[in-house]
């Protein structure tokens, strides 16, 4: 079977879909979407929010935070090792893509940091929700995203084609003039004036993991968005008609316990910004407070990333859970229920016990989860140090020692170590412990496809492979191997294939 269009976008989540619907909107006559799965949406309908600067809804809640600031703090974050001229575009389209959005008829209810308290942060993160009076409830942007951009891709004349995977480019004269795919019905070589790779992530493609993530240490980390059909179609296309395949990434998200039937309570204690956390050295080795005191407060994943094993521990007193169990631990002003602290969310099938419950109980549970995430060989309950150490596997002194100082630490309400804000310096104090593994966890891996800050795809010696256009979490040069503001992928993700369409269309109207 042969088709011709004007525009082929391989990939139907939110680039693919962004990208189809903008290139109708600038002049092409005939899109085609193809999309291996049974349905549209992939990873977006995941998605719980998006960054965004200089936007309506800032506008309309009286934020004042303009591109320029964003693009200095970005850049100086990257140490400048990213397109600067293709994160500045993106800083800029951040705001125009929920316009953008609004005009489909999407609706950004408010936004927030993501990370502490809004008043000594940035509220860049949009989010959808209710206001109960008190506070804002947040809801999940992924299935309200996803509906609204498969509609507007019927209503702009897009033709999707599900249960079809592309696995070729076609290629005459260094230039990209179509797609060869297969579905249930055989072979589908697809004739287009240009082409847009749209096909997200590689986090199911063993192969791409291990070239990407050498380390062995590896096998033990999870793929928050790992999801069967994120295989890195669009890099091994892309690569075997020459594109240059460069720098990934990674947005971390660890330490984390999201295993299957994993306590989200446990784990939001292992992410709590007041309780030590060491290495199995037994040694302190990051900024516990990073999440709730940094607008990029995910650097504190990174850290774990880098330790030997890419493991951490955090320890609890017995008092330590006591106090939380009375909430009288310091928890940041927050507008809406999304920083994990108040009402833990559920990343999935948890305890059989949790079911049914009010998740704003979720302290009275607290011994119920740590005995349950003990039988799972997640928590360890320690009647001393030297216990601890034990299952840790590190030389006891150092592990006491490390406790000790970090004590003396928070009686004085300074860190002389890590400068901890000491808002959260909370003191191990006696035993018994709770001893809590916590592992390198990323949500998806970023980047392979090197592109210009036009979308266009480039070869290794930096020239354009003529009519191939990329554009969401496939491509490289908006990060530098880990992230930037939080809802920074959905960001790029519907930027880049906004600008990806108009591109593109543009190319086969002045070829």
């Amino acid at each position: 079977m042969e088709k011709y269009v004007d525009i082929c976008v391989v990939g139907a989540a939110g680039s693919g879909m962004a990208a189809a619907i903008v290139a109708k909107q600038k002049g092409a006559g005939s899109v085609l979407l193809l999309e291996k799965q049974h349905a549209p949406g992939g990873c977006t309908v995941m998605s719980a929010g998006m960054m965004g600067v200089d936007t309506p809804v800032q506008r309309r809640f009286g934020f004042h935070y303009s591109t320029d600031e964003a693009f200095h703090q970005v850049m100086n974050l990257f140490n400048w090792g990213v397109d600067a001229k293709l994160v500045r575009k993106w800083i800029n389209g951040s705001g125009e893509n929920f316009e953008w959005l609004e005009e489909l008829g999407v609706k950004y209810d408010f936004c927030c940091t993501e990370t502490a308290d809004e008043r000594e942060f940035e509220n860049y993160h949009h989010r959808m929700g209710e206001w109960d009076g008190e506070k804002w409830v947040m809801k999940m942007q992924g299935p309200v995203l996803v509906r609204a951009l498969r509609e507007n891709c019927e209503k702009y004349g897009v033709e999707l084609m599900t249960n079809t995977r592309a696995s070729h480019l076609l290629i005459e004269d260094g230039r990209v003039t179509g797609v060869k795919a297969e579905n249930a019905e055989g072979e589908l070589i697809v004739h287009a004036g240009a082409v847009i790779l749209a096909t997200g992530s590689f986090s199911s493609n063993p192969e791409l993991v291990k070239r990407f993530f050498a380390s062995d240490e590896y096998r033990d980390v999870r793929f928050m968005g790992g999801l069967p059909h994120s295989t890195g179609d669009g890099i091994l296309m892309a690569e075997e008609v020459g594109a240059f395949i460069g720098r990934t990434g990674a947005l971390y998200i660890g330490p984390h316990n999201h295993y299957p039937k994993a306590s989200e309570v446990v784990s939001v204690l292992m992410r709590r910004p007041h309780y030590m956390k060491v290495n199995i050295s037994g040694e302190r080795f990051v900024d516990e407070s990073l999440p709730m005191t940094n607008t990029f407060g995910w650097m504190q994943c990174v850290s774990v990333d880098k330790q030997p094993g890419k493991r951490c521990y955090t320890i609890l007193s017995q008092k330590n859970i006591d106090d939380l169990m009375a909430d009288k631990v310091h928890n940041p002003p927050r507008w809406d229920t999304g920083c994990q602290l108040d009402a833990p969310a559920s990343f999935g099938p948890g305890p059989d016990f949790e079911k049914g419950q009010d998740p704003l109980t979720w302290r009275e549970r607290i011994p119920q989860h740590l005995a349950y995430e003990e039988e799972r060989g997640i928590v360890k309950k320690c009647a001393t140090l030297d216990e601890a150490a034990a299952w840790i596997g590190c030389d006891a002194q150092t592990l006491k020692n490390t406790a000790a100082h970090y004590d003396l630490c928070c009686s004085r309400g300074y860190d002389d170590e890590l400068l901890k804000d000491p808002r959260y310096l909370e003191p191990c104090g006696e035993g018994p412990y709770y001893v809590i593994l916590g592992r390198t966890g990323i949500d998806n891996p970023l980047g392979g496809v090197i592109i210009d800050n036009r979308q266009r795809v480039l070869r290794p010696d930096g020239s354009v492979i003529a009519g191939l256009y990329a554009a969401g979490i496939l491509c490289s040069g908006w990060f530098n191997g880990t992230y930037a503001y939080f809802g920074s992928e959905m960001s790029f993700t519907i930027y880049s294939g906004r600008s990806a369409g108009a591109e593109a269309a543009h190319y086969i109207a002045n070829a």
